[in-house]
């Protein structure tokens, strides 16, 4: 989208009314971008995740792979949260999570600007979302973390508070304060998501074999690297998990 490219370009000049301006005039030149009842995805990966998770595709109005509304909203929300305004910030973050309800860099924006207003309690369906869709393993990791400031500000299961702040610990240094193996049983034992959803897995082998079959090679490459970061990560876990 050409007003995406704008914004963006006003974004990291710092003109963040301007930004906002534009974005808004935009929506009200296009008032159909303004009625949500149209999805968008990244990729085929969020395709399946919602068809899975959320609703049919079949019955989702989605719109063209080069109308990223979603990412319109985002913008504007960015440009909101650096005016202060983090009312607007929100509710357009909102927006862009009604638009890509399983976008997990949506959902954690989502959550970051709530810990922004010192509003922690509000996170965890977010936070669960995000493990469930999440197939970014640095931002995996700092889910993790963010679950556990969760529990910190609300004073729920500190027990539970520490695994998940040793184990985030041990996943940004790799050096565990004491052995992660516990905790990685311990989140088995409460239904903690450890490591990267196995549905996710499955689903970039079937794009895999889908884009093999159709010959295109740079569709496969993109799937393959995503594979071998998720797949890498989960057998790191699963190799300390089984230690001993």
């Amino acid at each position: 989208m050409e007003i995406l490219e704008k914004a963006i370009k006003l974004l990291q000049s710092n003109e963040y009314h301007k930004t906002i301006d534009t974005i808004n005039d935009f929506l009200d030149e296009n008032p159909h971008y303004r009625t949500i009842d149209y999805r968008h995805f990244a990729n085929p990966i969020e395709e399946i995740l919602y068809d899975l998770y959320v609703d049919k595709m079949e019955d989702a109005k989605v719109l063209a792979m080069d109308e990223c509304l979603e990412d319109v909203y985002q913008i504007l929300a960015i440009a909101y949260s650096a005016t202060g305004n983090l009312d607007e910030a929100l509710r357009n973050l909102k927006i862009a999570n009604q638009i890509n309800p399983v976008s997990s860099i949506i959902l954690m924006r989502i959550v970051e600007l709530h810990q922004q207003r010192h509003e922690e309690d509000k996170i965890k369906p977010y936070v669960c979302d995000i493990f469930r869709y999440a197939y970014d393993t640095e931002l995996i990791t700092s889910n993790y973390f963010k679950l556990a400031d969760y529990l910190y500000h609300t004073n729920k299961n500190m027990e539970l508070y520490d695994h998940l702040f040793n184990f985030y610990m041990f996943l940004i240094s790799d050096e565990a304060q004491k052995p992660v193996r516990e905790d990685i049983e311990y989140f088995r034992a409460n239904n903690v998501p450890v490591g990267v959803n196995m549905e996710i897995i499955k689903i970039l082998f079937y794009l895999i074999d889908v884009h093999t079959k159709q010959d295109r090679p740079h569709a496969v490459e993109y799937f393959n690297n995503i594979l071998w970061e998720v797949s890498d990560y989960n057998e790191i876990l699963l190799k300390i998990e089984n230690e001993g």
